[in-house]
């Protein structure tokens, strides 16, 4: 996996008009399902975390019990419900969920297998019924703005897709976040310079 890159060339941006606040958070995607096993596509199907998922969840609270945020903001999918209540349970933190922050809609391809002609990023061979990449991204940025501007520190909990959808916008190039790997988002001093991405632990590049 890609850790700590610093953005790429400036054609490779994602194009929006949305800037999201200055402001620091956590980022964890929730814990393994079945289907993440076998590789199909959830998106709003409700599938909740198998047993490696569980102890996925329980060893990320270990590692986030001594972290300072304030607040864990969750998709209400199960899967990051579940993982968000085991980290809440440790880190004796408020738990709320919001609906931006649930994974894309993949339309009939919900249910399928994952393969190279269903990209994230390709509107122009999407499923019959999916959410386009501009309006999903445009909900996660809504969503992550209304996370930031709340002033706490927030712990967010939510999926695979948002991670990609949300460091695109920063300028990175279809960086992928592991089940259950806390990241930690710095900010730049001014929006023109690039975020730092980095799982905990490790040292910014």
């Amino acid at each position: 996996m890609e850790m700590c890159s610093r953005l790429l060339s400036d054609e490779e941006k994602a194009v929006t008009s949305l800037i999201i606040p200055l402001a620091p958070f956590y980022f964890i995607r929730h814990g393994e399902t079945d289907w993440n096993r076998r590789n199909i596509i959830m998106g709003r199907m409700d599938i909740p975390l198998n047993e490696l998922g569980l102890q996925q969840a329980h060893e990320a609270s270990q590692l986030l019990e001594n972290e300072n945020f304030d607040i864990i903001v969750s998709s209400p999918r199960i899967r990051a419900q579940q993982t968000a209540e085991i980290i809440a349970k440790r880190t004796h933190k408020p738990v709320v969920f919001k609906d931006g922050l649930t994974e894309i809609v993949w339309g009939e391809a919900e249910g399928t297998p994952f393969d190279s002609t269903k990209s994230l990023f390709d509107d122009a061979h999407r499923p019959k019924g999916a959410e386009t990449f501009a309006a999903f991204q445009k909900r996660v940025l809504e969503a992550i703005s209304s996370v930031l501007v709340m002033g706490d520190l927030p712990l967010i909990v939510s999926h695979g897709g948002v991670f990609k959808a949300l460091t695109h916008y920063m300028g990175y190039k279809d960086l992928s976040s592991s089940n259950c790997i806390p990241f930690f988002f710095s900010p730049p001093d001014t929006p023109t310079y690039p975020w730092s991405v980095c799982p905990l632990g490790e040292e910014e590049m």
